[in-house]
């Protein structure tokens, strides 16, 4: 989708430059009369000055990139601790401390790309470091026939508060980048000794502001399992047939554009819509079967004229009209006046994670404004499911008795190594605290927990 955006900016900007490139020979035609040498400098400088102001755009682009990654890759080792706190099966510890050693490799690289003075943040990068090899000694230690003593908790708790601190320091300071602060100015601006940017960020461990989170969220929201698309089928449509399906999608349509095509992963037609109601929206429709892949829009609003029931029902409408069949809402969320549905098809009474749909709808007009169809299109098949081997009673019995189970079911689960596997899902409270707990219903093994983090605009599943 963000290369779609792209690539209608990058139209926007080619119709810029060539009436720019029209202007320049209009003025090297003008300025030749009065004299060749003067028109040299003057664009030889305009040369050196785009150059230079390219060179740094760029180069903030490159500081962001890494700073987004490390802030990511600290909040994925804080949610494996709290994970491998959860969890009494040594396998899945095992896997957890191993994938926090090399999120903290992760996290040693980024600090490297960014522009800092390395002694400012010495403290920080010696607790990376120490968790990077902490945590892989323990991996050994369990491989080793081990386990896990009430010390190693202790040291892993403690891990656990100092990686909250550091992400909540990094959550806050990226609001400050959203909102216009630049690393390369700050970078670049010397107060004593050190430079703004590695100031800003020494006091790393220092705040307990909570960062806001994605809001389209829900078990395996952003899983796409197979590579080669399996879930596309039909004839190949043509650019009026896509026209007549988004128009038919949508109502109240004021206009509607084509915006050209992409050929990728998918091949699909891209429109542009505005509705009577001032809404702008993007959408994919796949060549192959006429299917709308994504739509795209944001509205603000605090009004609400429908409820979620009735959000729910557009919200699997507009799903069913597009090919998911068989289909059911496993999370929902509502915010700002719009309702958030992550969507699942079942088979034999399965949900199958892997071909999850997102659907977005304004609660105000009643329409849908976001919607995300690229896994189901990507992994949707009939497969061989198979039967669970191990009763649920096992299951439960090998989850720590300081959890609450609130319910259980079968679901596909989309793992790691491009794995689907037949899993018992168990929604579990601790502490006020929500666990999805999955476990392989083939051998009783348990494959992954996911924990909901309440956050400032919404829930989200890790």
């Amino acid at each position: 989708m963000e290369n779609q955006v792209e690539n209608k900016n990058l139209k926007k900007e080619k119709s810029k430059n060539h009436s720019l490139r029209g202007a320049v020979i209009g003025l090297s035609i003008a300025t030749a009369i009065l004299g060749a040498t003067s028109l040299g400098f003057g664009i030889a400088y305009g040369v050196v000055q785009s150059k230079s102001n390219e060179y740094s755009v760029q180069l903030e682009s490159v500081y962001k990139r890494n700073y987004y990654d490390l802030v990511d890759n600290v909040n994925n080792a804080d949610m494996k601790i709290s994970k491998l706190l959860a969890s009494s099966n040594e396998d899945y510890q095992a896997k957890m401390l191993g994938e926090i050693s090399e999120a903290a490799k992760d996290m040693q690289a980024n600090i490297a790309s960014l522009p800092l003075t390395n002694d400012n943040i010495v403290m920080s990068v010696r607790f990376i470091n120490q968790m990077s090899g902490y945590t892989s000694v323990l991996e050994e230690k369990i491989a080793k026939g081990g386990t896990l003593t009430e010390d190693d908790k202790k040291t892993l708790n403690e891990l656990h508060d100092s990686l909250t601190d550091m992400k909540s320091y990094l959550n806050d300071m990226s609001r400050k980048i959203n909102a216009g602060y630049s690393i390369l100015d700050a970078s670049t601006r010397m107060n004593g000794e050190y430079d703004d940017f590695s100031l800003d960020l020494s006091g790393i461990k220092s705040s307990d502001t909570d960062y806001p989170s994605m809001i389209y969220d829900g078990p395996f929201s952003d899983s796409v399992v197979n590579q080669k698309v399996i879930g596309l089928t039909g004839k190949e449509v043509s650019k009026e047939e896509a026209y007549k399906k988004v128009d038919q999608s949508f109502k109240n349509i004021s206009n509607l554009m084509f915006e050209g095509e992409t050929n990728g992963k998918f091949n699909t037609y891209n429109f542009s819509l505005q509705n009577s109601d001032g809404q702008n929206l993007y959408v994919q429709v796949t060549k192959q079967g006429g299917n709308i892949l994504t739509v795209n829009g944001n509205v603000d609003s605090d009004v609400q004229n429908i409820d979620l029931t009735q959000a729910e029902k557009i919200a699997l409408d507009f799903a069913k009209n597009n090919g998911i069949k068989n289909a059911g809402v496993v999370w929902f969320e509502e915010l700002n006046s719009h309702a958030y549905f992550n969507i699942t098809p079942k088979q034999d009474g399965i949900i199958l994670y892997p071909d999850l749909v997102k659907v977005k709808v304004d609660l105000e007009h009643g329409i849908v404004i976001g919607y995300d169809a690229i896994s189901f299109f990507t992994n949707h098949t009939n497969r061989n499911l198979g039967s669970a081997n191990v009763n649920i009673d096992e299951i439960k019995h090998n989850i720590d008795s300081s959890f609450n189970i609130i319910g259980s079911r079968l679901v596909l689960a989309p793992l790691d190594y491009n794995r689907q596997v037949l899993c018992y899902e168990v929604i579990c409270e601790r502490n006020g605290a929500t666990y999805y707990f999955y476990f392989n219903a083939q051998n009783g093994k348990q494959e992954n927990i996911l924990k909901v983090v309440e956050t400032e605009d919404s829930s989200k599943l890790m």
